[in-house]
């Protein structure tokens, strides 16, 4: 991954971004060293090639300039710009040049930027975005097919007594922008390869590097002998055994009840004996980003070393046909003792979250935030930009929305309560796992976030992110797959409490 360093004059590089404003001079925004470009943009700006709408690009070429190519890069009409708009704009035009092959890139930061957001806010939200459109999944790729690596970025910000504040927001940026990447990676990961023991084995190789944050890993036997029969239940039909991930950074005061993330870890979701037609069986490697969110989270709450105790759980397992699968009408008993009667092996991620929620009980939590890809149906209800928020904590869901916005991500809250929940009882069990309300298909967000509710003896919220894959090809500001999300919201989350 790239290094940051702020720009020296002279300094030779492939690629001299320059974020533009709409409907104010062109001319004048260009930095005074580089009024050998003037005539160039002149020609672009009376032919109206450039206009500087919103992710429009134009590219110039002045040998004189010090670097091998200048790239405009539209803002779009400042009193429109959001923090996720900045962000996209940076990261496409990062994007832009990465694919031209640059692998030294400047970026001028105009001192309107630190103006228009918080200051210590813009320089790192800058490099997160410029960070995170750098990373490409190329491992299984021809050497000569893989993406060029940027080696080094450039922050051309022209003011000296930032130099400390841009050390500081830089190096936090990077934590977090790696933290992002690796939920990424893990999610983008071949299932063949990311296992639930791969997965595991991820976890632990934090806390080699994290000395604070310890890690404990338990097999298919001590799953069973802390009475999580929703986790062996789904596991089952696999050869691959379950694990269960504990991850603990407990650096707060003692006495300080801990924040619990937990993160669904179906490292394939085939739906079981529930099979998944084709083509809604592809992309279910992605079915372990609840996962992968949550590990992503406690590399940057350790990276960060922040002050609080936190902890983090994931069940992990595939679910998969086989003579030994569970079935439809079976019976399962979570780790709380509810018992669940299974009416679809495909409604999978909710059992094994139920242990998991069940385990969180052990730790008196201050609350528990739960991420897993549940259900399609908040995916119809939301599209893939949004995701879905469920809590009966007015206090917690603003924070949360806040604190997404903050991070450029977006977060919608969606209906918990007393119809959801009676959907989910059942006459032959304590719940069964798929309902509906006025239909067995309505309302299926909401109904899977009331099954998890009964698993829940503490202050709770769930997000489903379901909703949080960009698809093959990915957009202009990121590359396909995995996105990461939900771990920058986190973190600016735990900054603000």
């Amino acid at each position: 991954m790239p290094e940051h360093q702020p720009y020296k004059d002279n300094t030779y590089t492939d690629c001299l971004i320059i974020p533009i404003v709409e409907n104010e001079e062109i001319i004048t925004q260009i930095p005074e060293k580089y009024e050998m470009l003037h005539p160039t943009i002149t020609t672009l700006v009376e032919t109206k090639d450039f206009e500087a709408k919103a992710l429009q690009q134009a590219t110039v070429y002045e040998k004189n300039s010090g670097h091998k190519r200048i790239l405009l890069i539209g803002v779009g009409k400042k009193e429109d710009l959001t923090i996720e708009a900045w962000k996209k704009t940076i990261g496409t035009a990062v994007r832009t040049a990465q694919d031209k092959k640059s692998t030294i890139i400047t970026i001028h930061f105009p001192e309107w930027a630190t103006e228009h957001f918080k200051k210590n806010h813009s320089i790192t939200e800058s490099v997160i975005a410029a960070h995170i459109a750098t990373y490409s999944f190329d491992t299984h790729k021809d050497k000569e097919a893989e993406t060029t690596k940027v080696m080094t970025i450039y922050w051309d910000h022209q003011n000296p007594a930032d130099k400390e504040l841009w050390e500081l927001s830089t190096q936090n940026a990077v934590h977090i922008a790696e933290s992002v990447n690796l939920a990424r990676h893990l999610g983008n990961t071949p299932p063949s390869e990311m296992t639930p023991a791969s997965l595991a084995k991820e976890a632990e190789e934090l806390g080699k590097t994290f000395p604070k944050l310890s890690v404990n890993v338990l097999d298919r036997t001590q799953i069973e002998e802390h009475g999580m029969g929703c986790l062996i239940g789904v596991s089952q039909g696999s050869i691959l055994e379950p694990k269960f991930i504990i991850m603990e950074h407990m650096n707060g005061a003692q006495e300080e009840k801990p924040i619990v993330f937990v993160g669904k870890g179906i490292t394939f979701d085939s739906g079981g004996l529930s099979l998944k037609p084709d083509p809604y069986i592809r992309d279910m490697k992605f079915d372990m980003l609840g996962a992968a969110t949550v590990i992503g989270i406690m590399r940057a709450v350790a990276a960060l070393n922040i002050k609080q105790n936190i902890v983090g759980l994931v069940p992990t397992c595939e679910n998969m046909p086989s003579g030994s699968s569970y079935r439809p009408d079976d019976i399962l008993r979570a780790m709380n003792g509810k018992t669940v009667l299974i009416q679809n092996t495909d409604a999978e991620g909710r059992l094994i979250l139920a242990d998991a929620l069940s385990y969180a009980s052990r730790y008196t939590p201050k609350h528990v935030i739960d991420f897993a890809t549940l259900t399609g149906a908040c995916v119809v209800a939301l599209g893939n930009e949004r995701s879905g928020l469920f809590t009966k904590d007015d206090a917690m869901s603003t924070a949360l929305q806040n604190a997404a916005t903050q991070s450029g991500e977006k977060l919608w809250r969606l209906p918990l309560g007393q119809e959801y929940s009676e959907a989910m009882k059942c006459e032959v069990a304590d719940v069964k796992n798929i309902g509906g309300v006025g239909g067995p298909r309505y309302a299926g967000a909401s109904t899977a976030a009331a099954f998890l509710e009964y698993f829940t003896d503490y202050p709770w919220t769930h997000i489903d992110l379901s909703c949080s894959s960009y698809g093959e090809k990915g957009k202009p500001w990121i590359r396909g797959g995995a996105n990461g999300f939900g771990v920058q919201t986190v973190i600016t989350y735990l900054q603000s409490v």
